[in-house]
């Protein structure tokens, strides 16, 4: 067994432990903000792969969201779907969505801020039509039925606790396989220069598309779970912009296009957010300004990410930024 791999399991079992040491040793009001950390650290390393890996600035992801959060729900009232078919229907519509949009956008080849904006729209479009849905809920939202039971889709606080730590795992381990293989060098190749990724015969469509539609049904996933665990589902919150901005922020400061820049960014930045809106929440606006602050000075700072404070020491564990060498063919006329 080789150095690298004994490490990342050294890792692995120590993360596992101190996962099964919070719920025991904390109050329910903090194992619900870690189990919404782990939710939060699955959609930003969810947009990663799209908008860290590829370079594919994304703003419309909370229509994956509102398909894993709204949709799935609308299913399990309105139609009476299973919780857990419903789960598997959002993703796939999830992925429709995606191709579609790739479809849409890629084929142009729009510049960072053009793409930015038309997927902002369509996130805009995305709220309007959730909002004006009755099936969906409308602006009153979709509270999921009370059906006991794993095979509903229903948890103790630890279970969802749990569950929300297994889909954090899953994503990450997709994250990590897409970083490391010849599909994540291509990307960061997309990333840095299209055209010179072109040039050497990188399929630009094919990659950007199969990165969105990845992207889109692991967020669709973890949107899933977020809306079971909270019963409520709000479409202000699930389905608006916002929240894909928030996680866009999380994967920023953290440390765009590697595997650890979303988990660090999340679980550091999202608890801290809920804990100063307990702390100040009775002076409207405060804790949001703590906050603002807080991502400015790590902006300006460390504009590279807070992931590059411990890059050697990350490097070592399993080396997970950086994908092996491999041959590109270069196709001649």
């Amino acid at each position: 067994m080789s150095v690298r791999i004994i490490r990342l399991v050294v890792v692995a079992a120590v993360i596992i432990v101190i996962a099964a040491v919070l719920p025991v040793t904390l109050n329910p009001y903090y194992v619900s903000i870690a189990t919404l950390t782990f939710v939060h650290i699955g959609l930003a390393s969810a947009w990663n792969i799209a908008g860290g890996m590829a370079g594919q600035f994304s703003l419309c992801h909370s229509l994956f969201v509102a398909s894993g959060g709204v949709f799935s729900a609308a299913l399990v009232v309105e139609v009476g779907l299973n919780e857990w078919l419903a789960l598997v229907a959002g993703a796939g519509v999830a992925a429709l969505l995606a191709l579609l949009i790739s479809l849409l956008t890629f084929r142009l080849r729009l510049a960072h801020l053009a793409f930015a904006l038309v997927t902002l729209a369509l996130a805009e479009m995305g709220l309007l039509f959730v909002l004006s849905n009755g099936f969906l809920g409308g602006a009153s939202g979709v509270v999921w039925a009370r059906n006991d039971g794993i095979a509903h889709l229903q948890f103790s606080q630890q279970g969802y606790y749990w569950l929300a730590f297994g889909v954090m795992l899953v994503i990450c381990a997709v994250a990590w396989w897409v970083l490391r293989s010849k599909m994540g060098y291509y990307l960061r190749a997309i990333r840095d220069d299209e055209n010179a990724a072109a040039a050497v015969g990188v399929n630009l469509m094919r990659y950007k598309t199969a990165a969105m539609v990845i992207s889109a049904v692991l967020t669709s996933v973890a949107a899933t779970v977020y809306s079971r665990y909270t019963v409520f589902v709000d479409p202000h919150e699930v389905a608006a912009p916002l929240l894909s901005i928030s996680v866009i922020l999380f994967v920023v400061v953290g440390g765009p296009g590697t595997l650890w820049g979303p988990v660090i960014g999340a679980s550091l930045l999202y608890p801290t957010g809920e804990l100063l809106r307990g702390e100040f929440g009775g002076l409207t606006g405060l804790h949001q300004l703590i906050f603002g602050v807080l991502i400015v000075v790590v902006v300006i700072f460390m504009p590279r990410g807070l992931v590059n404070l411990g890059s050697p020491w990350l490097r070592r564990i399993g080396r997970s930024d950086t994908p092996r060498p491999i041959k590109i063919q270069v196709f001649q006329s």
